[in-house]
């Protein structure tokens, strides 16, 4: 059968041409995971076909494009917010239909057979097909669900992933780039949970300057999302990508953090008071995610945005997801 007309693919399946297939968060975790060396968190990824079979088996599309005729103006933010959340709720109110949550419920099931984990944490991203474009990029506006187990919880998660691509932010910006909100359709990334206990994002470009000799790390306690999200001012490292030293680090006082719960989901805790003005990473730590960054835009052949986590078990860094830097 081909990719186009599998409701899910596991990651050595995928490369980076696959966006129109399962969206550019997915393509990429199949390129680093099938061509790199880099340490990429297994898993799978649902398909734009599967999501296209929910819309259509559900009848879903007619509802949409009537709600979507009712905005006419999209800078009219409570017209906007109104027929979003109505998007929203009307996909969550259909059943997704039974053989693509078999599969689904299946593929989870082989994940823990393959990892060698029974019931594992995982987390399910948002992938959209018009996602990390050389000329857009749709990167955090569909949502995340972190620390998630369990065939059926996966499955609703999914659904909620696809009514994410209607957030108000992410009509907003297809509105504004041209993009056809039908056409665009919604993968989700099923990938091995990282119990972090420092996470945050690099760069190979300095997006503020342009500057492109250095990697800048950004790295916070706990769960990535605080970093991403903005909700901690994080620690910043510089290492030269010419002799790959160290060469500037500025440490940032870190009050809270995001951190797993047992059982699932997240919540916020306080830093320990030690921890607070203390470097997040090790010097070896960051020497060694400033070498991920390096193999990575080499690989990719231009300037890279990524995001990574530490695991609190075995001290492992792994990369969570990388785009081509778009800004």
């Amino acid at each position: 059968m081909k990719k186009e007309e599998q409701f899910l693919l596991w990651f050595e399946q995928l490369e980076r041409k696959d966006v129109d297939i399962v969206g550019g968060k997915s393509s990429s975790l199949g390129e680093m995971t099938a061509k790199t060396d880099v340490p990429v968190p297994y898993g799978f990824a649902t398909t734009a076909y599967a999501y296209r079979y929910f819309i259509k088996e559900s009848g879903l599309e007619e509802k949409m494009r009537t709600i979507l005729a009712e905005l006419t103006d999209v800078e009219n933010s409570a017209l906007l917010r109104d027929v979003s959340a109505r998007l929203r709720e009307a996909i969550m109110a259909e059943k997704m239909p039974q053989d693509l949550q078999d599969a689904i419920g299946a593929a989870y099931v082989e994940l823990g057979k393959r990892v060698g984990e029974e019931n594992p944490y995982v987390a399910v991203r948002s992938s959209a097909t018009a996602e990390d474009l050389p000329d857009a990029s749709f990167a955090g506006q569909q949502d995340t669900y972190l620390n998630v187990q369990g065939a059926e919880t996966i499955i609703a998660k999914v659904k909620e992933c696809y009514a994410s691509c209607f957030t108000d932010r992410a009509v907003y910006y297809r509105e504004k780039q041209g993009f056809d909100h039908i056409e665009v359709a919604l993968s989700a990334v099923v990938q091995m949970m990282v119990f972090s206990k420092s996470a945050g994002v690099m760069f190979t470009v300095n997006v503020a300057t342009g500057d492109d000799n250095n990697i800048l790390i950004e790295a916070a306690f706990g769960l990535g999302e605080y970093v991403v999200q903005g909700t901690v001012t994080p620690d910043n490292y510089t290492v030269s990508k010419h002799d790959h030293k160290i060469i500037d680090r500025c440490v940032n006082e870190q009050d809270v953090m995001l951190v797993r719960k047992k059982g699932g989901d997240c919540e916020e805790v306080q830093v320990p008071e030690e921890l607070r003005k203390v470097q997040t990473l090790t010097d070896e730590q960051i020497l060694e995610l400033a070498d991920y960054a390096k193999k990575i835009e080499k690989h990719y052949g231009c300037y890279m945005d990524m995001e990574w986590g530490v695991d609190e078990r075995t001290n492992k860094i792994w990369i969570l997801q990388a785009r081509p830097e778009t800004v």
